[in-house]
């Protein structure tokens, strides 16, 4: 009874990890761009990517603005699932992140991967959810909503 009580205990505390990196996003600019950023929380260096390919940010909840409701719906826009097994081949070379430094990465959206789901001249909203598990144990960043007039 101790041995599986003691068992429990520490696969909960290792469950429990935090992440030790913060995200942050600015805004869709009017080229489609948006600035990424990952900030080091932890006190020892922490391995991140050089580069962020613009692929690994995911749209998701595309909605579409309706004129006679005044409201945001969800339209029906399913993308094709990239997957990574291959954390090299996927982000390419690594770079250390100091104590309380952050890098930044420019990724470009529009037009992208989510322009399909743009099929009408209307006011779109979307959120990106970035992969930033495969390199980091931290769950994918989500932005908040970003907009768009197609």
């Amino acid at each position: 009874m101790y041995k599986s009580l003691l068992l429990f205990l520490a696969s909960f505390l290792s469950a429990q990890q935090t992440c030790q990196l913060s995200f942050s996003n600015t805004s869709l600019s009017e080229n489609g761009e948006i600035i990424f950023t990952m900030t080091n929380k932890e006190d020892k260096r922490i391995k991140i990517p050089k580069q962020y390919p613009d692929i690994w940010a995911r749209p998701t909840d595309i909605q579409v603005y309706n004129d006679k409701k005044k409201e945001y719906q969800d339209i029906k826009y399913s993308f094709d699932g990239v997957n990574c097994l291959n954390i090299k081949k996927c982000f390419g070379k690594m770079t250390d992140l100091k104590k309380g430094e952050s890098k930044q990465y420019k990724a470009t959206i529009i037009p992208g991967r989510i322009s399909k789901a743009f099929k009408e001249k209307q006011k779109y909203r979307f959120k990106l959810a970035f992969d930033t598990y495969l390199f980091s144990g931290c769950n994918d960043y989500v932005t908040d909503w970003l907009y768009f007039k197609n």
